[in-house]
């Protein structure tokens, strides 16, 4: 059975490097023109990994190795992209970082929850990663907390009411989305049927209501819980 593993060729004098994958002798085997061209470099320099246990993971490798090159490398211009590369190593989040802190103070009208960085296996809700998606990650994000009726019956009159729900994540405080909440939906929604256990969103696909998504957020980050703006009555 062929022992897959990633390849690296590099010359710093061309500014060429090529990383690919194969069994043991491909990188000696036919490639495109520019590949060629780089062999012949007089400070060519070759590196080969362990082998993978299975194509698909040396695949796996070789497109987180691509991504990785290209995030950080200045010097050298790959001479192969792997076709489904994208698919396959992406931003962890696909959402711009924004310079600056947001204390709870500045949070006045929300619904403050932290989010871990892991699946949560027991009802198959996604972790906050490259899979990323709005509308999935609201699902992730509103449910299931516990809301005490009283509260949120005077929510739903407009008393106190919060305006938006904001995820967090749990280490790097990196404010993943901020969705606006519809308070008149606590009683409709059908995860609510038996339990105040999830926040009513106006629009899952929209995840920067307030403008403060990607900043850092500086408040508590206790798991598990959920914290509340200083107008949220």
């Amino acid at each position: 059975m062929d022992r897959f593993r990633i390849y690296l060729v590099m010359s710093k004098k061309s500014g060429l490097a090529y990383i690919g994958k194969g069994p043991d002798g491909r990188i000696e085997g036919g490639h495109n023109k520019q590949f060629h061209r780089l062999m012949k470099q007089s400070d060519m320099v070759q590196w080969e990994s362990q082998p993978f246990s299975s194509e698909r993971d040396a695949f796996i490798a070789e497109a987180a190795a691509i991504g990785i090159a290209k995030c950080i490398g200045k010097s050298s211009k790959l001479v192969n992209i792997q076709r489904s590369y994208h698919g396959r190593f992406s931003p962890r989040y696909p959402i711009r970082y924004v310079a600056g802190r947001i204390s709870k103070s500045e949070l006045r009208r929300a619904i403050i929850v932290t989010l871990s960085p892991d699946t949560l296996l027991d009802d198959n809700r996604v972790a906050p990663n490259s899979r990323w998606a709005a509308a999935r990650l609201a699902e992730r994000a509103r449910k299931f907390w516990h809301f005490r009726q009283s509260r949120v019956e005077s929510w739903s009159r407009g008393v106190g009411s919060p305006d938006v729900l904001v995820a967090v994540a749990k280490r790097s405080a990196i404010i993943l989305a901020v969705f606006k909440i519809d308070n008149r939906a606590w009683f409709k929604d059908r995860e609510n049927k038996e339990g105040l256990v999830a926040v009513p969103l106006k629009n899952k696909n929209a995840a920067n209501a307030n403008g403060m998504q990607g900043k850092i957020y500086a408040g508590n980050r206790q798991g598990g819980a959920v914290t509340y703006g200083a107008d949220v009555a």
